[in-house]
């Protein structure tokens, strides 16, 4: 009569460790499943992202070399864009034109820092980012076309 006793002590005891143990599967499958779904959330963001950086940037160029755009907005926005799109293509010896009218207009102010200016200032920036242009027109309109050219194929 014992033995019954302790086999059903031990039958009762394995069943609640099973149960114990499936109910920890499930949860451990349900945290997994949550994972993965942020995971795909979270990839499909970031490719949403990758594409509104891409299209901005074709975007900009195709304005740009429209005239559509001035060339030192374009050089610093589409600088900008392209370091966070992909940053081994925001090299400077391969966007020559691009980078050296990026990097005389990137500490330049903008919106309200420009409007506090004293006029001399103003004009004298104005002048220098217009020279710029004028000088780098040829180089800034041929890297947007590779630049595009490049994009385009892997869009």
């Amino acid at each position: 009569m014992m033995w019954y006793v302790l086999f059903g002590l031990g039958v009762l005891v394995v069943a609640g460790l099973a149960f114990y143990l499936g109910q920890i599967l499930f949860q451990l499958r349900a945290q997994q499943r949550r994972q993965q779904q942020a995971l795909l959330v979270h990839l499909q963001k970031q490719a949403e992202h990758q594409q509104y950086l891409l299209d901005s940037i074709l975007l900009i160029g195709k304005a740009t070399l429209e005239q559509q755009c001035e060339l030192s907005e374009a050089a610093l926005r589409i600088w900008v864009l392209l370091e966070n799109l992909q940053p081994d293509l925001a090299q400077s010896s391969r966007w020559p034109g691009l980078f050296a009218m990026y990097d005389c207009v990137k500490a330049m102010p903008t919106h309200e820092a420009r409007k506090e200016l004293d006029k001399k200032e103003l004009r004298r920036q104005d002048h220098l980012r217009q020279q710029t242009e004028i000088q780098l027109k040829e180089s800034i309109e041929t890297d947007i076309r590779g630049l595009l050219e490049l994009l385009q194929q892997r869009h």
